[in-house]
């Protein structure tokens, strides 16, 4: 049959689900370094989203810029899932737009972002079953979800969010995102 399902023994899903255990053990330091600037980035981004709508969107791209060059080194020397590296080549692309062109975007800025919100909560939803076989890579889904929630709100909002409510997007994305990876990590066996 060309489309029969193969079902996964125990011992080959226990075997997956050593691997990627494994594999969050080797780099834990890298896991924990990622989610605190994450963590911290969504703090610094929530505390001054009550500036002007300009800075706000500056703010924003440097954050962008700043997390995405983070996980890209960070995914590039741990050799995590391509999943990551496309999240990361998408926060490089965005940040960057935002920075060279921000008049331009300011007008634009709810669409832009209710499409990054999108992508990258697909992203982490890919990722999240990419960890599947680790005890808590539901905290992955659960942010996942927020994100793609924060999506639709932005896009079903439009354009009554001012650029306050994005940069509390964006924050609470970072943090969500960041506490996911902590979580993953948190009781791995050293």
């Amino acid at each position: 049959m060309l489309f029969a399902k193969t079902a996964l023994t125990t011992g080959e899903i226990s075997s997956v689900g050593e691997r990627v255990e494994q594999h969050l053990r080797d780099h834990k330091g890298k896991y924990i370094f990622q989610g605190v600037g994450f963590v911290t980035s969504g703090i610094l981004a929530a505390t001054l989203s009550s500036t002007t709508a300009l800075h706000t969107e500056l703010l924003i791209g440097v954050v962008l810029l700043m997390t995405g060059i983070f996980q890209l080194v960070l995914t590039l020397k741990s050799k995590m899932h391509w999943w990551s590296l496309l999240s990361a080549c998408l926060s490089i692309i965005v940040g960057t737009l935002i920075l060279w062109k921000p008049f331009p975007v300011l007008i634009s800025i709810v669409t832009l972002l209710a499409v990054f919100m999108t992508i990258e909560g697909l992203f982490e939803l890919f990722l999240a079953f990419r960890f599947r076989p680790v005890h808590r890579w539901s905290w992955m889904i659960f942010s996942s979800i927020i994100t793609l929630t924060m999506a639709a709100v932005l896009w079903i909002g439009y354009p009554t969010f001012d650029v306050l409510y994005l940069g509390w997007i964006i924050a609470i994305n970072l943090v969500l995102y960041g506490l996911s990876l902590l979580m993953l990590v948190w009781r791995v066996a050293s």
